[in-house]
Order: C-alpha cells, then sequence, then structure tokens
C-alpha cells in the first residue's frame, strides 16, 4: 500500500457510490513512506478472514441496498490474500472493482481470465516500489496486463529519495504505452513534513507527471477541508480489514476517528445526506469527488 489512495478506477466509479476496502493489513513489503510503517504486527491484528463465502455474500447485500457500486480494493497487499483472485471473478458479477497492487502476488487467474467482465469492469493500479521491486519484472507483468486487453495504470511515490527518477520512469512506462503518474508523499522524511516541504525544483518534477482524483491533482501544497460539506459517509466510505467503515481516509488522518458502523453488520447503511468534513485536510484526495462545494 502507498502512502496515499489513488483513485484506479477512473470511469468505472463515476456516478456510483463507492467504497475503498483496506482488504486486509499485511504486506510482503516494508516500504518506509507506508502509512502502516512499523505497525504491521499491531494493525495486523485487525485483519480478518471469514472467507469466500461470506465476503460475496456481504457485496451481495450491498448491491441488494444499493445497485451496482465501485469497490476500490487495497490493503496492505491484496493479491496475498486468501482467494483474492476468485473473490475478484466473483464480485465483478455485482459491481465494477479496482485494486492497487504491487504486483508481487500471484494474479494469473485473473490476469489470464477470458471473461469479458475482467476487460470492462475491472481496472488495475500497480504501484511501482523500487526499494523491493525490480523494475524490469514489475515491467514485463505490468506489459502482459496491458496486452491481455485490461485496464492498467502505474503509480508511484513522490517519497524524496524517489523524486530524480520520475522523468526516467515516466519515459520507459510512456515508450510501452502504459499509464505512469505519481502521487504526493505525506508524512516526515529528515525531520521535514510533507507535501509541505517539497522544494520548486521537487514540485516542478513531480508535476510533469502528477496523478488526479477526479480531475484534481494531488496536493503538493495540503488543502484546508474543515467545515466544508461532503458526501464522505453518505456516497462513500473507507472499510478496515475488520470491516469498520470510516467516511472517508481522512478520517482517521492525525487520530480524528468517526465510525459508521461495520459492513459485516446485516444492518449496516451509509449516511442518509452529506455532513461537515472534520478534518483539517484530505491526504487521499477523496474531496476531489465527495466535497458538495469546492471552492
Amino acid at each position: 500500500m502507498t502512502n496515499v489512495r489513488a483513485n484506479s478506477g477512473g470511469l468505472l466509479m463515476k456516478n456510483k457510490i463507492s467504497f475503498s476496502w483496506d482488504l486486509h493489513w499485511s504486506c510482503n513489503y516494508r516500504c518506509p513512506y507506508c502509512w502502516w510503517h512499523g505497525k504491521w504486527d499491531e494493525f495486523g491484528k485487525r485483519s480478518v478472514y471469514p472467507g469466500l463465502e461470506k465476503l460475496i455474500s456481504v457485496w451481495k447485500r450491498i448491491y441488494d441496498i444499493y445497485g451496482e457500486c465501485h469497490l476500490e480494493i487495497a490493503g496492505g497487499e491484496p493479491s496475498i490474500y486468501p482467494q483474492f483472485s476468485e473473490f475478484i471473478l466473483e464480485v465483478l458479477n455485482y459491481h465494477t472493482v479496482s485494486i492497487m497492487t504491487n504486483l508481487s502476488g500471484d494474479l494469473d487467474k485473473i490476469i489470464n481470465s477470458k471473461e469479458e467482465k475482467v476487460k470492462t469492469r475491472f481496472k488495475m493500479g500497480c504501484t511501482f516500489h523500487p526499494m523491493f521491486g525490480k523494475i524490469e519484472e514489475f515491467l514485463e507483468k505490468a506489459k502482459r496486463i496491458r496486452q491481455n486487453g485490461m485496464a492498467i495504470g502505474v503509480l508511484y511515490l513522490s517519497y524524496p529519495p524517489q523524486i530524480a527518477d520520475i522523468p526516467k520512469y515516466k519515459q520507459l512506462f510512456k515508450d510501452n504505452d502504459i499509464y505512469f503518474s505519481v502521487s504526493t508523499f505525506w508524512g516526515e522524511y529528515n525531520g521535514k513534513q510533507y507535501p509541505d516541504s517539497y522544494t520548486d525544483e521537487e514540485k516542478k518534477i513531480i508535476g510533469i507527471a502528477i496523478g488526479e482524483r477526479r480531475d484534481e491533482k494531488f496536493q503538493t501544497e495540503p488543502l484546508i477541508t474543515k467545515g466544508k460539506l461532503c458526501n464522505a459517509g453518505h456516497t462513500y466510505a473507507l472499510i478496515h480489514p475488520d470491516g469498520e467503515v470510516l467516511p472517508c481516509g481522512g478520517a482517521s488522518w492525525k487520530g480524528e476517528q468517526v465510525i459508521i458502523g461495520n459492513i459485516f453488520d446485516p444492518d449496516f447503511k451509509l449516511w442518509d445526506q452529506p455532513r461537515l468534513c472534520p478534518s483539517e485536510h484530505c491526504p487521499c484526495n477523496e474531496w476531489a469527488f465527495l466535497m458538495v462545494d469546492k471552492k
């Protein structure tokens, strides 16, 4: 899981109720910029594995209430979740799906699938982490996904030591007809807080490939969102691995906790109207498609 959530759904999620789901807090990488760096053992205790049948029943119930939704799945690393590919191929019967993955797990059942729903209702947001993944292996797998007709985009984090390589990677993926974008780093590096501490030169480099969420670029200067009317919790929600549902990623930013309920609760529902944002910032850029008035 990268430091910031990114909309890997694009048009798949347009005008739908959508959910971002941290499937489990388990990962085979240990990136220093991850939200959960140094806390994997602690946070991993909240991961639950109820089995394929239970998970499908949960999302069938959501379908019965709200119709077709869009489901963004992250982690940890979702591809190492038990029966992950089987779950994806089944849940696509009810909802459109995008995933954020470092491509290290076994995704062959999905990649090799000939089913039309995988090509039309599914997208892979692939996060490249040069500290752990080899670019040659990552690129070859990304090319195979692209060649098999699946929607794919590559996401790279503008962590200060990684910024200088952005132009190189941008060109490499462009040469292979694969969309490449970068997201901004939220956190501390060498005693400085980011994204506030990006230099003008760093912002310039980031700007050549900066990603966006619903036509709004990732923030290199933090936006104030507190007190603004927002659809978080009403048309969108974030799900933790134990089923706990929050209105958005910013709802837990720096300790603010606003809990809607639990996705495994048979009576779970989203809020029936927008509410005022309680968070100072929106590091996951969800404001771009949730805020009622962006001014």
